[in-house]
């Protein structure tokens, strides 16, 4: 009888002490994207997918939607996190216009804030805060890349079209000072029209296609996202010009759930990628595993992000118990990971990571989509000059994430 009294008092105190354990709650700003509607789902179960299960209770991943993430929505579903779900680490996919209006709300509160991006921005050239982190995609460092190899391989001088919407983030920008930095000293830009009834694409590539003929660059690069991207490609094909001109496309246009939809069409073209799916290295096979066996899934980049960001979490699994908030973001300001591309970190300063980038030729045959990487991309060093010259000549101030439409 005493040893089942002393069991039991055993296991009360045991419970005791895991409810005074308070797990870590994350506020997750989640935006709405027609074109990756999993995007947040992804993200969060390729976290989940790097922390071992028995680690998983720690922290507790509250979401808010915000639409499209224009500011008005992000500033109500931060402050909605921070003040009345007290969340701990304010995160989510937003733009990096956004920050500077929330970023005041984390300080006050002495909160974290720990953010993902495809890339469509380059980060601040000036310092943003102590008090938040992030992880990127960096997808402007592969159309910086693709300039910097398209200008080497094919010279002056080329023609880079895309609608309004793509040509408003820091993407074409990184393009054209790629180029500009291998030796160009001119480069052309077709920006579409834009038409709230109809097709960006359909309506109006045709007669710029016959102007390019006649103009015959040395390359054409296209910047399309969604079905602007497939409608492209379709018209590309009935032009004349496919195979004729080599075609350039940023890495959005290249990716798998692109690519299959034109399994049909007779295409052949050069891309950047700073992730291979198909990497036969250790840290993609596990990942791969690793997501396979949390959420049975096929990751994707979104997938990707959030678990180089488990592994980083991981690392800091003591810290999290404890709450010790100063070590984990001085931690965090240094701490690095090896991951699927790589090494990565999550500070933005002058050491920031560089991605690895790998030029791409893909061509389709019997449906099968066949890339051949055949040579390494040029990454910008995060404390170059001309991140302030991009941040100066872009002005549209687009505040959606990429790819939110």
């Amino acid at each position: 009888m005493r040893l089942l009294y002393v069991s039991s008092f055993f296991f009360l105190l045991t419970q005791f002490h895991f409810r005074m354990i308070k797990n870590i709650k994350i506020g997750f700003l989640a935006p709405y994207s027609s074109i990756y509607p999993e995007m947040v789902p992804s993200l969060i179960s390729g976290f989940y997918s790097a922390i071992p299960e028995k680690y998983h209770n720690i922290f507790q991943i509250i979401p808010e939607y915000i639409g499209q993430g224009g500011e008005k929505q992000v500033i109500e579903a931060a402050n909605k996190l921070l003040n009345f779900n007290q969340v701990d680490i304010l995160s989510g996919l937003i733009s990096y216009r956004i920050l500077p209006s929330i970023i005041p709300s984390i300080e006050n509160r002495k909160k974290m804030g720990f953010f993902f991006d495809t890339g469509e921005y380059i980060p601040y050239t000036h310092h943003i805060s102590d008090n938040v982190f992030f992880n990127s995609f960096q997808m402007w460092q592969s159309q910086f890349a693709l300039g910097d190899w398209a200008h080497k391989q094919f010279g002056e001088k080329g023609a880079v079209i895309t609608p309004i919407y793509d040509g408003g983030y820091h993407l074409q920008s990184a393009f054209r000072q790629g180029v500009a930095m291998a030796g160009a000293s001119e480069l052309d830009f077709h920006v579409l029209n834009y038409n709230p009834e109809g097709s960006q694409v359909t309506e109006q590539i045709q007669e710029l296609f016959q102007q390019l003929k006649k103009a015959s660059p040395s390359f054409i690069h296209a910047l399309f996202c969604g079905n602007e991207a497939l409608e492209f490609y379709d018209e590309f094909c009935k032009s004349g010009l496919n195979k004729q001109i080599p075609l350039i496309v940023s890495a959005h246009m290249a990716s798998d759930e692109i690519l299959k939809q034109v399994s049909n069409l007779d295409l052949k073209f050069y891309s950047a990628s700073m992730w291979n799916y198909h990497s036969k290295e250790q840290t993609n096979l596990q990942f791969k595993q690793k997501v396979n066996r949390f959420a049975g899934q096929k990751p994707d980049f979104y997938t990707l992000l959030g678990y180089e960001t488990g592994l980083l979490f991981e690392k800091l699994i003591p810290e999290f118990q404890k709450r010790d908030w100063n070590e984990i973001k001085k931690r965090l300001k240094t701490e690095t990971i090896e991951g699927p591309r790589g090494k990565r970190s999550f500070f933005l300063n002058s050491e920031y990571a560089t991605p690895l980038i790998d030029i791409e030729k893909i061509a389709f045959h019997a449906n099968s989509v066949s890339k051949i990487v055949i040579e390494q991309g040029k990454a910008m060093q995060y404390n170059h000059a001309t991140y302030e010259k991009i941040h100066k000549e872009n002005v549209s101030g687009w505040q959606n994430p990429y790819l939110c439409v």
